[in-house]
């Protein structure tokens, strides 16, 4: 597929492309929403020394769809952290929306996160002992509380989502695809320009895996930058991906 059919939504996300993803590093059309350029993240093990991302060169346009392929321990996850401004790089310039966030200070630099990247980390990170809905409007706590139109769109995204009959339950009692989808859900509830995850497929069956990577398919649709980490093939082989990339040692293949 390529990123102009991407980009003007002209492919059905659940009519998998059967062609097959890019390799490249840059997208080969369309308006940078996520970019790294000799990102390198270095951090000290103990009196080791550990170079965790290695000289990393992307971009990755909106409305493209980009899986990133790696064995544990390659720095994808710390990857995903330097391109979403969770970890500052060593060295290195990472752009968001537009925006070079090594060149921001802390708190300016959590600010333009919050509104422009939704994250879903492996282990979701959703809280216990409150409702889906209440997780999925958690983000809007920093900013004061939801508003009416921000409730409004919570309950839009957990109704796409299926999520609408549970939006009352606790996360505990919560299927695994079901939490996996509620996390996705608190990822977008701001509406980022940037989404980036982090094994979204690792902890559900077959059939919510599905689900989950139509869903992505649906965001690039929406002219999201979607990167997902993975070890499924079943993902990274889908024709509705755009680029898949290989990380390996610190370094993209």
């Amino acid at each position: 597929m390529s990123t102009d059919s991407a980009s003007q939504g002209s492919t059905s996300a659940d009519a998998p492309s059967t062609d097959a993803p890019s390799t490249g590093t840059a997208p080969s059309t369309g308006t940078e929403a996520l970019g790294a350029t000799d990102v390198t993240k270095r951090y000290f093990d103990g009196d080791s020394k550990v170079l965790a991302v290695d000289g990393v060169t992307l971009s990755i346009a909106r409305g493209e769809l980009v899986v990133l392929r790696g064995t544990s321990g390659s720095g994808k996850t710390t990857l995903l952290g330097l391109l979403g401004g969770l970890v500052a790089p060593t060295k290195g310039d990472v752009r968001v929306a537009g925006k070079s966030l090594v060149h921001l200070r802390d708190h300016h630099r959590t600010q333009w996160r919050r509104r422009h990247v939704g994250f879903v980390f492996q282990e979701l990170q959703l809280v216990r002992g409150m409702s889906l809905r209440e997780n999925v409007l958690l983000p809007f706590a920093p900013l004061g509380g939801p508003t009416k139109e921000d409730a409004a769109r919570a309950d839009a995204l957990l109704e796409r989502f299926g999520l609408a009959p549970k939006r009352q339950a606790g996360v505990e009692k919560l299927s695994g695809g079901e939490r996996q989808r509620g996390a996705l859900a608190r990822a977008l509830v701001l509406e980022p320009e940037v989404l980036l995850l982090d094994e979204p497929t690792a902890h559900v069956d077959a059939d919510n895996a599905t689900r989950i990577l139509e869903l992505l398919a649906e965001e690039k649709s929406r002219g999201r930058a979607v990167l997902a980490t993975t070890h499924d093939p079943r993902l990274a082989e889908d024709g509705r991906v755009d680029r898949v990339l290989v990380m390996e040692a610190g370094k993209l293949g």
